[in-house]
């Protein structure tokens, strides 16, 4: 049965992703700089967690004011997957978009995806309208749960076992999949 989230699928394309989706990702078990990064995160270390996530996605390192690295922390430990709304006003900081704050999230919690223009667009080409607006949190919300349909409706063979987040999986599949 397909998950809501996932209605209006193109099905036939969908199982073909499916099906390729161990080779798209094979070389991505040799990715050095993202499983570092990804195996350095301390569960409690938030300020920490997002310094990793800068550097590996090459942001600009930010020396946060103590209120604002304050209100990131206290903002960050309330989001529970999926929802993403109560990150909407980590936005008004200067530097931020969705696409970093989604690497934070990434990084902090290994369940949420990286938010990918690629991704978002085959998405689309599959049959499920998914805006890429990297300054619309909405947008990623609903990004989020389009991956999370995709995770709820694979077969058993369709998430390989490679060590890396299924979410991470997902995103990388679906920017490779043509």
């Amino acid at each position: 049965m397909i998950p809501v989230s996932l209605y209006g699928i193109d099905s036939p394309m969908c199982e073909r992703f499916y099906v390729e989706l161990s080779q798209l990702v094979s070389e991505s078990i040799d990715d050095s700089d993202y499983s570092e990064a990804l195996f350095s995160i301390e569960e409690d270390s938030i300020l920490q967690n997002i310094e990793i996530a800068d550097r590996w996605s090459s942001n600009e390192m930010i020396d946060w004011q103590e209120e604002i690295a304050n209100e990131i922390e206290m903002c960050i430990r309330a989001v529970n997957y999926p929802e993403v709304a109560m990150l909407e006003h980590l936005q008004t900081i200067d530097g931020v978009n969705v696409v970093r704050i989604s690497q934070w999230m990434h990084f902090h919690t290994r369940i949420f995806p990286i938010y990918s223009k690629d991704a978002c667009k085959t998405l689309t080409n599959m049959g499920l309208d998914t805006p890429f607006e990297p300054t619309d949190m909405a947008s990623y919300g609903l990004y989020v749960t389009r991956l999370e349909g995709l995770k709820i409706h694979s077969p058993y063979w369709g998430l390989p076992e490679i060590g890396l987040p299924r979410s991470r999986l997902l995103q990388l599949g679906l920017e490779r999949f043509k």
